[in-house]
């Protein structure tokens, strides 16, 4: 099989025309049905259903479309980094980070590129269970996370907590002169937004934080990442309970944070290494200024 046949194999797969997928590609409708021909008996299946009128994915078809992206994928980033050895950036570093560790992140890469700009950096911002699942199936070098996201005493990482802080009460500004943080009930009749509940651990504190002041949240909307959350914030579809990083960072104009007090509101923001990995410029990034003050002063 060849990137083209896995390419228009997964425009057939959302358009389910043979027509609209040639003419995505600029080439012939027959072009097209050759190319799939030519796939199916590579691999010796089915994978679309055709007649004169539809057309449909079979069920090895449906399996098919997550195993061509993901070999596209793999062959858009080993392409990369060849050309990233070619140029010579040798070293090679994968970060996963939080949107609420976003601010420190962005001053130790800042550092870290500036001392070592023959290093490949591959950074990808992650939420909540697929942070989680990053950690224990060490799918990265180095995670920028909370501490409540590290799996029990069978973990794969290290880590270091690098700030605790609390989380805020955020709301659009046309809502701040009508809030009481000494008295939550006013917030009952107000809508709530969130990070995805299942697998999010955070959903569970903010759950906590309400119900310990006297309310339940009434939450209308969730999202797959925090900062998604803030902006829903900032456009007024309701409010939140967020880490206090977050909402630094980002400085959304109609957002307005207020601190909530009290041990239960705290979170703790890590960074995390895999315990058995072998990447020298693990080492390296952890070495910078900006991580090495921090443990000096812990």
């Amino acid at each position: 099989m060849d990137t083209m046949q896995l390419q228009l194999f997964l425009s057939l797969s959302k358009t389910l025309n043979f027509t609209k997928t040639a003419n995505e590609f600029y080439v012939t409708q027959p072009t097209v049905s050759n190319y799939i021909k030519a796939l199916e008996s590579s691999i010796g299946v089915t994978l679309l259903k055709r007649d004169s009128h539809s057309v449909s994915l079979t069920a090895e078809g449906k399996e098919f479309v997550t195993y061509a992206n993901q070999l596209l994928s793999l062959q858009a980033e080993a392409e990369n980094r060849l050309r990233n050895i070619s140029e010579g950036r040798r070293g090679y570093i994968r970060i996963a980070v939080l949107s609420s560790a976003a601010k420190l992140f962005s001053l130790c890469l800042e550092e870290f590129v500036q001392k070592y700009p023959g290093v490949q950096v591959n950074v990808d911002m992650i939420e909540g269970a697929e942070m989680i699942s990053a950690m224990d199936q060490c799918s990265y070098d180095i995670y920028f996370a909370h501490e409540h996201m590290v799996s029990g005493s069978g973990s794969s990482v290290d880590y270091m907590v690098t700030d605790t802080s609390h989380m805020d009460l955020v709301v659009h500004r046309n809502l701040a002169d009508k809030v009481d943080m000494s008295d939550w009930s006013n917030l009952a009749g107000q809508h709530f937004v969130s990070a995805l509940e299942a697998g999010f651990s955070l959903s569970g504190q903010i759950q906590r934080i309400c119900r310990s002041r006297g309310i339940v949240p009434d939450i209308i909307n969730y999202y797959n990442r925090a900062d998604t959350v803030l902006l829903a914030v900032n456009s007024g579809v309701g409010i939140a309970i967020l880490p206090s990083t977050l909402i630094s960072f980002y400085n959304w104009p109609n957002v307005v944070a207020f601190p909530i007090e009290g041990s239960d509101a705290l979170v703790s923001s890590i960074v995390a290494w895999n315990r058995s990995g072998g990447n020298p410029e693990v080492a390296r990034f952890l070495s910078i200024s900006h991580l090495t003050e921090l443990k000096r002063v812990r």
